[in-house]
């Protein structure tokens, strides 16, 4: 009796992600005065101790935008896209970031614990701690990516893939994961790995996590 093949490739993010065009010039200092930008292009500048907690940026382009000390705790952030984005702390707890596009950026700390991400791609950047406890994740793509620290602590994980990055630390305490594609990442370390059922790891990373799976399952490995 013949049965049908079970593949197991994990459902990839379904992203649609739109340039923004027709755009007005805009300038950081009326987004930092209105607290909102809707159809602008924001090039360069910087957005020093603003306060935009709740605001919105929406079918906006952000191009070495500097954002020092900017509060966006519980802005939305839809269709836009954001090159070159300079942030030693980014404090933008339950924020919502949907159909959003970030490249070539460099984030000190991101604080989205939280947050809701739909639709988000960001590539050839680097970020230093990204804090996604509690967070609602769907349909998001990494690709050539430095992440030092990765939080998933608690977060709610669909339709994740990570290609050509490197996470140094991979926290997955209380997450629960559903198609997250982890076999294009360079993992270090694992925190939590009782929790990374729903993910999809390559054989080479099963050999390189053999001593993390071991400790979690609490076998000793001697010569």
């Amino acid at each position: 009796m013949s049965s049908a093949a079970h593949d197991d490739t994990p459902a990839p993010p379904q992203i649609d992600l739109v340039e923004p065009r027709e755009l007005a010039v805009g300038d950081v200092d009326q987004l930092a005065r209105l607290g909102q930008a809707e159809g602008l292009r924001f090039a360069g500048g910087t957005l020093a101790d603003v306060d935009l907690a709740g605001g919105s940026i929406v079918e906006c382009r952000l191009d070495g935008v500097t954002f020092d000390g900017v509060d966006l705790t519980g802005a939305t952030v839809a269709e836009s896209v954001i090159t070159g984005l300079g942030a030693a702390h980014l404090d933008a707890r339950r924020t919502t970031w949907r159909d959003v596009e970030i490249a070539d950026s460099r984030i000190g700390a991101a604080e989205l614990y939280d947050a809701g991400l739909d639709g988000v791609r960001i590539s050839t950047s680097k970020l230093d701690l990204v804090n996604l406890r509690g967070a609602r994740i769907a349909d998001v793509d990494l690709v050539d990516t430095h992440l030092v620290e990765l939080d998933l602590g608690g977060a709610e994980v669909t339709r994740l893939r990570l290609r050509g990055c490197r996470v140094d630390t991979l926290d997955l305490t209380d997450a629960r994961l559903a198609d997250v594609d982890l076999r294009g990442a360079r993992l270090s370390r694992i925190v939590g790995l009782d929790r990374i059922g729903g993910a999809v790891i390559s054989p080479e990373q099963l050999v390189e996590l053999a001593g993390s799976f071991a400790a979690q399952l609490g076998v000793r490995v001697v010569e």
